[in-house]
């Protein structure tokens, strides 16, 4: 378990608040660069929304959820109880203008521009998680398996071929499996899933939160501080940033980085920049002593959710729920998928089970916020990576801390800019 700090210097060149994998990395990276740099957040590092995903690192199928999307194939969607999208309906009358504003973007054209964006921060990381955990001593912790979505037909499987057809022009290995060639891939998986496509560059974490840490204790080592205070407001005078506030103390800095996921709205709003984001909850289930193997994660496309194989477990994951922070835990959404399980992996055991929700931050146009502040010098923003800041924080990072640093980021930074809002 990382340690916090019980000494600190009296400032800092940048503080970065969250200590998810997107903080984590722009940590690492602005240290990388010479700054001197304090991680805050309240919690153990990693054990947030990022210790709770699917635990994909590495992933082929960059387009968004919504692309081809209709108002009514959207209530289709939310109303489906085998769909990944679910909705606290009491909520949905708020929520409307978001949904229309998120439509506005299922256009083909809009598609393939946010697919191409989303392709700049997914494609780099590859590389840049490999140096970062060989540097760390994490490799063990992600496999590079790649991953099985699985149909019950041929004509299931074509049809998502074609979907696909952008993502494989873009010279990304998508290769069309069935019978002993699928078998091969994932021996446990029911035969009534006749067909699949085999995407051979996923990677996946076997313990998303260990990986966290161990990258996180890289960043102690190259001089790093790591605190563990929760952030209750950023310092200013007049137009430039001086600080933040904690629950504790003062600290002084004259960057800070907020990366605290569904907090950093709230932030952005205290800075007078209203963004339209959404927190959405996030559902896992992972299963102990569940008396099947499976080599690599597979995805049901009859029901949605990811199956991941983890030390000593599997992870059911990818159920969302639309609503306020403040809602119930939705143990219906959890049941739905330990019903749907069996069919996948026949056999399987439910029986020994622990169940998580975490909260991620979504903006209706699927594209995460990377940018400085309009508002307050020395003030930027990483938020909005929906369930994808595992996959984006490594490339997010680099050009994170190219701007904070002032130098000229690798990718083309203006498509993630608060000021599209």
């Amino acid at each position: 378990m990382t340690q916090p700090d019980t000494t600190t210097p009296d400032g800092f060149d940048c503080i970065v608040v969250g200590a998810g994998i997107i903080g984590i990395c722009t940590a690492l990276e602005l240290g990388r660069r010479g700054a001197r740099v304090a991680l805050v957040d309240h919690a153990e590092p990693g054990s947030g929304a990022s210790s709770g995903n699917a635990g994909i690192v590495v992933n082929t199928n960059l387009r968004p959820v919504f692309a081809g999307m209709t108002p009514v194939s959207l209530m289709r969607m939310l109303r489906n109880p085998a769909s990944p999208l679910n909705i606290s309906w009491r909520a949905f009358p708020a929520m409307a203008p978001w949904f229309l504003r998120m439509l506005r973007h299922a256009s083909e054209a809009e598609v393939a521009r946010i697919t191409t964006a989303l392709g700049s921060l997914a494609r780099p990381g590859v590389g840049y998680y490999r140096q970062m955990l060989l540097d760390a001593g994490a490799e063990d912790l992600v496999e590079a398996g790649g991953n099985v979505a699985l149909m019950r037909s041929a004509e299931e499987r074509d049809a998502q071929w074609e979907r696909m057809a952008a993502i494989r022009e873009a010279g990304i290995q998508i290769e069309r499996v069935e019978g002993q060639a699928l078998e091969d891939l994932v021996p446990s998986v029911s035969r009534s899933y006749s067909h699949g496509l085999y995407s051979p560059a996923f990677h996946h974490a076997r313990d998303p939160q260990a990986m966290i840490g161990k990258l996180c204790d890289l960043f102690r080592k190259h001089g790093g501080t790591v605190i563990r205070e929760r952030v209750t407001g950023i310092d200013r005078q007049g137009g430039r940033i001086t600080g933040v506030e904690t629950e504790a103390r003062r600290l002084s800095a004259d960057r800070v980085v907020l990366a605290a996921g569904t907090a950093t709205a709230r932030f952005a709003r205290e800075a007078g920049e209203q963004v339209p984001h959404q927190s959405v909850g996030g559902y896992h289930v992972m299963l102990r002593n569940s008396g099947v193997t499976l080599d690599r994660p597979v995805l049901p496309m009859d029901f949605r959710f990811a199956v991941t194989p983890m030390q000593g477990a599997i992870r059911l994951a990818g159920i969302y729920e639309f609503g306020r922070e403040g809602q119930p835990f939705r143990h219906d959404l959890i049941g739905r998928m330990l019903a749907h399980v069996d069919k996948v992996l026949p056999g399987i055991r439910t029986d020994d089970t622990s169940v998580w929700r975490g909260f991620r931050s979504y903006l209706p146009d699927g594209l995460p916020i990377l940018s400085g502040s309009q508002r307050i010098d020395g003030l930027f923003y990483m938020f909005g990576f929906s369930s994808s800041g595992m996959i984006n924080g490594p490339t997010a990072s680099r050009a994170m801390a190219a701007i904070v640093t002032g130098d000229a980021p690798e990718i083309d930074i203006a498509p993630f800019a608060i000021s599209r809002f």
